[in-house]
Order: structure tokens, then sequence, then C-alpha cells
């Protein structure tokens, strides 16, 4: 049951190396379908995990003929099957127990009324976290946090028209998160719905697959998140273009209107080896007081140490992003650099900025996923699990003018380990702070862990 399930909701299937993710092609999907009732438990556990990061990771199940596939494509497809490494024979660990909690999670919708048979997959996400913070503001904050309960269900109607509903219950409100209609076309991707906008390369990436816990300090800053709007995507293998149109947010009805547009290119993207360069630009016409702040890389707490206040006068703000990121087998480096201007009617226009530079590194030697622009989750090989760790230095500069919202500057040490089935990830992170505002200079350290769960 769970593989006719799971065949019914993903089209495409998504073929993996041990570097790069690659789309399979029309010949291997059909041999897969085609083979459903052959699948063994442990082919139907690598479906599974297939779907979840089709669905959790925003990948498209992107419809591409055998003709279409580039001979790259093709190879990485086929030697993904060859070199897949099986568990080691040993007796299960503790941790093995997570794997029948999401299956079952999985399939909740045959025993909902309506949902039985009809094709759709259930899916969603658990996540708890406690942070320490040591001084400062922050210090009576130290706790324990709700990150996230997410829930959603998808269904692909046909080759071409998918549905997905997604709802963050974390607050016990019912919020949409995803909720549009997606047609693929041989002109590309179309989407009708709340969705993310064309935006960075840390902002198109799930949650579930960044690095750290929180996106760096420009990213929160500037990121619109999610809007009620169009968007149409074009990929092929080493280029790929995202445009959104869009009007208010679903749940809280903040901003006007406005668009958003992100390119990114791939001139070398091998097996093991791949280099980016993308470009974003979004531009909003404000209905509401304009304004700039984050937190410092932890959602334990709401205080913002450098926040630029409210504007009445802002008649459209624009955020321009530069991205780049190189990986080599288990290594890989990211970094962006972020502008963001204000056009106001009776004052001049200030222009605030940002960037951050990482690295990665899995220490048990996991090859980089990268797929559409956007680098995924890693995915374990051995039965132990994966280990990773990474170096992050992010900044941004809220002061220009007459607005004196401040500068912070933060170093992020993380260890993160992925559980076998990819559906289980603990997170750590160390975070050093120094700020320079009008409220006090302050330089905290915090300490954070997450342990998430997703089906």
């Amino acid at each position: 049951m769970l593989c006719i399930i799971l065949l019914a909701g993903t089209g495409d299937l998504v073929a993996q190396s041990g570097g790069e993710t690659a789309p399979a092609t029309g010949e291997t999907a059909g041999a897969e379908r085609a083979a459903v009732g052959e699948l063994t438990e442990e082919a139907a556990r690598e479906l599974a995990i297939d779907l979840r990061e089709a669905i959790t990771e925003n990948i498209d199940t992107y419809m591409m003929d055998s003709a279409q596939a580039s001979p790259e494509s093709q190879q990485v497809a086929s030697s993904g099957a060859q070199e897949r490494i099986e568990p080691e024979e040993e007796e299960a660990p503790w941790y093995h127990r997570f794997r029948p909690i999401t299956n079952n999670l999985q399939t909740m919708p045959d025993h909902v009324p309506g949902l039985a048979g009809k094709g759709w997959v259930h899916f969603g996400r658990i996540e708890g976290e406690y942070a320490h913070f040591s001084s400062g503001h922050l210090g009576d904050d130290s706790g324990f946090n709700f990150r996230s309960l997410r829930a959603g269900i998808i269904r692909k109607f046909n080759e071409r028209t998918t549905v997905k509903l997604e709802v963050d219950l974390t607050d016990g409100d019912s919020n949409w998160v995803d909720l549009y209609w997606r047609f693929n076309t041989r002109l590309g991707l179309f989407t009708v719905g709340n969705q993310k906008i064309a935006q960075t390369l840390v902002i198109q990436t799930s949650r579930l697959a960044n690095t750290f816990m929180e996106v760096p300090l420009p990213s929160e800053a500037f990121s619109l998140g999610r809007r009620l709007g169009v968007g149409w995507d074009f990929h092929r293998s080493k280029a790929g273009v995202h445009f959104t149109a869009f009007g208010k947010d679903l749940n809280d009805s903040i901003g006007d209107f406005g668009y958003g547009a992100r390119f990114y290119f791939n001139p070398v993207k091998t097996r093991f080896n791949m280099f980016h360069l993308g470009l974003s630009a979004v531009r909003e016409k404000m209905d509401f007081d304009a304004q700039f702040r984050t937190r410092p890389e932890t959602r334990v707490t709401d205080i913002r140490l450098v926040d630029t206040g409210t504007d009445a006068d802002v008649n459209t703000q624009s955020v321009y992003g530069l991205e780049l990121a190189a990986a080599r087998n288990n290594w890989s480096v990211r970094g962006e650099y972020f502008l963001a201007e204000w056009d106001r009617d009776f004052a001049a226009n200030p222009e605030f900025d940002g960037y951050y530079v990482q690295a990665n590194w899995a220490i048990t030697g996991e090859a980089f996923q990268y797929k559409q622009g956007k680098f995924l989750r890693l995915r374990p090989r051995r039965s132990g699990g994966a280990w990773e760790i990474a170096a992050r230095y992010s900044r941004v500069n809220l002061n220009d003018l007459d607005v004196l919202g401040g500068e912070e500057k933060n170093i992020s040490i993380g260890l993160n380990w992925y559980g076998p089935g990819n559906q289980f990830r603990i997170m750590s992170n160390l975070i050093f702070i120094d700020t320079d505002a009008v409220a006090g200079n302050e330089s905290p350290t915090i300490f954070q862990i997450r342990a998430q769960l997703n089906w």
C-alpha cells in the first residue's frame, strides 16, 4: 500500500548518486512504475525518502523526456543505483524506531474519509529546541521553544498537475504555508497560490536542508517569505530562472503587491563538483510602515538587537541579492550579499546591506546534494547516520542617513547529526554575537540545540 501511495504522488522520481541529484529520465521512471509490484521493503523506503525530499524541499518533479535529458544527467541517474551503499549488517540502533513512526504518519490519509484511495500523500514536521543565552537583554529568555508543527497533503492528479496544502499549527493557529496549484508545461512550471517569493539561495533552500538552525542575519532582515501570487520556474541542466508576481500575505495581509526574480547559473556541474552563481531582485509597493529587523539567529527569543523601527514614508522597497556557492565531494562553501533600499516620498532614500559566508564539511563522507538552484539535505549512506560540521560569519548593517537600526555581526559554529532514512536530525549551534546599536552594545553567546523529525 505504501508503494502505491508514493508512486501516485511522485510522478517523476529523483535518482540519487554519491554527488549531484538528477531527475530520472522518462525511461527510468517508466521502468520504476512498471516494477511497482516487485518493490522490496528497502526500495519502498528509498521511494519514501525521494518523495519527502520533493515535498519538504520544494523540489519539482520536473518532466524531462529522455531526449531532453543531458548525457551528464543520464550518467548520474544510471550510476546512482550502482553506487548506493546498503546499510551495514548490524543490530538496529535505537533511532531506527523513528522509521515506522514516520511511515505510519505518511499513510494517515488512508484513514481519513474522502482522502483514502484518492492518491493524496500526507507529510509534516515537528521541531523542538532549547537555547541558553549568556548575558544581556537575551539572558532572561533562555529555555525551550516549540519551533514548528506543520502538516500537509499533496496530490499529483496527472503527469502535469499538482496540488499542495500545508498548514503551520505551531501557535495553535492554522496559518497557511504552501497552498497552491502547480501546472507543468513545456514552457516551464506555473504555480498559483501561497508560495515562496523568488529570492536568494538560502531562502529557497528548505529549513529541513539548511545547515544552521536559522537563516543568517541579512536573510531574515530582508526576505519576504511567502506571499499569495503567481510563479513561473524554468530549469535546465546548468541554469534556471524563477519569477513571482505577488500580492498580500495570505495569513497577515501585510504588504501590497510586487514582483521577484531570481536567476542561477552552473558553469561547472558534474557528479562531484559544482559552482553556483545567482542573482535576485525583489521590489514591493508598501501599504504599511516599512521596517527591517532580525532576531540574533535564534527563535527562542523575540528580541531583536538591531531594528530600523517603522517608517511610514516608504513608498516602495527593493532588495537585491548576489549568490556564490561551490562544492566538491563532501565540502561546500556558500555566500550571499544583500542590498536593500527604501524609496521615500519626503526624505532621502537610505540603503542597508549585509552578507554571510559559510563552509560545510560532511565528516562521514556524504557528497553535497544540489538541484534546481538550491542545496538539498544531506542523505546518510550508513546505518549510523551522517555527521556534518559548519562555520558561518554573517553581518547586517541597518544604519544609513537618519535611520539608526544598528549593526550586528555573528560567528556561528554548527554540528549536525542526520539519522538513517533522512527523517530525523539533531542540530546544535554555538553563536558569538557582536552588536553596535543605539540601544547599546552587546556581545552575548548563544548555545542552542534542536531535534527535528519530518515525514
